[in-house]
């Protein structure tokens, strides 16, 4: 009797092991996806804006409407922006959250992936991102501030100070890391 306890826990841990593996191994394939497709989305935006001189908002890429591409140098990260977000979306990039270029309260966010936003937590004061809209325009900015955000704080996410704000969820996935910048005027 005591030998069948002791062989069902063994089987329950090895299930429980084979569980967790199966599940990092799905995470990894998700992330890496994602790196791949949003590649290739700066790369047909790249070459729609060296071939359309036609002023635009948007542009529609296999079926998702994008409104410009973000550049961290610091991250070595060129991604583009869907015009919205959902979570089904940002498992190709990051969307646009809340708010305008034009407008100076533009907010993005995107999932935690090594390949999208993880490594925003790592950036510093003054840390630089180049926004280009879809007619090939560029802002300048720089990281002001890195803080941390309940996902209730709504509010405090889309009204703020700042020019432009990029999100993800901590490691935890309990609260969001915000970056906020502001534009660097020439």
């Amino acid at each position: 009797m005591k030998n069948k306890k002791w062989l069902i826990l063994i089987i329950i841990g090895i299930i429980l092991i084979l569980s967790a593996l199966s599940l990092q191994i799905y995470n990894y394939y998700v992330d890496e996806r994602a790196g791949k497709e949003s590649k290739e989305v700066v790369e047909k935006i790249h070459k729609e804006l060296k071939e359309t001189s036609e002023n635009k908002e948007t542009i529609k890429i296999d079926g998702n409407e994008y409104i410009g591409i973000i550049e961290i140098p610091k991250l070595k990260l060129e991604l583009p922006v869907m015009s919205d977000w959902s979570y089904k979306k940002m498992k190709i990039s990051p969307g646009l959250y809340y708010g305008d270029i034009n407008t100076n309260d533009l907010v993005i966010c995107a999932h935690s992936y090594k390949n999208l936003f993880r490594y925003i937590k790592d950036l510093n004061k003054e840390d630089l991102l180049i926004y280009t809209d879809m007619n090939g325009e560029k802002y300048l900015y720089q990281v002001e501030v890195i803080e941390i955000l309940s996902p209730e704080d709504i509010k405090e996410m889309i009204e703020s100070e700042f020019d432009l704000t990029l999100f993800t969820c901590t490691d935890d996935n309990q609260d969001r890391v915000t970056v906020r910048f502001n534009k660097v005027t020439k």
